[in-house]
């Protein structure tokens, strides 16, 4: 039975691929952070208290938490998109299409931010 054999992982040269790998791995500990953050604060902190819905959207009308959203929500776009470029490019995608998968991959992110970001001002 024949195995895939992974290639040795290594750091790109500098260029965008390499801004795309840092972004990628601050992102995601950006995202492990936000949500241990989130666990503590939210649910630990306030022991037996139920989720209200006006403490919610008092919550998300004060403009730290609406920056920390707004940072969290952009984090967490790139992210899973660049992850599914990456995961396009070790699947072996030609560069061409890689190129036209990643321009479609930035405007799809670009529309989720621009309505996640209305919907984050509508609790204003």
């Amino acid at each position: 039975m024949a195995f895939l054999r992974a290639e040795k992982r290594t750091v790109p040269a500098p260029g965008w691929e390499w801004w795309l790998w840092l972004l990628h791995r601050v992102t995601g500990l950006l995202l492990v952070l936000a949500l241990a953050a989130h666990i503590i604060i939210l649910h630990l902190a306030q022991p037996g208290e139920g989720i209200a819905f006006d403490r919610v959207v008092a919550r998300l009308a004060s403009p730290p938490f609406l920056a920390l959203d707004t940072v969290l929500l952009a984090a967490a776009l790139f992210h899973g998109l660049n992850g599914i470029r990456v995961v396009a490019a070790d699947m072996g995608m030609g560069r061409r299409s890689l190129r036209a998968l990643s321009w479609w991959l930035f405007a799809l992110g670009l529309v989720g931010f621009i309505y996640g970001v209305y919907a984050l001002l509508s609790f204003l």
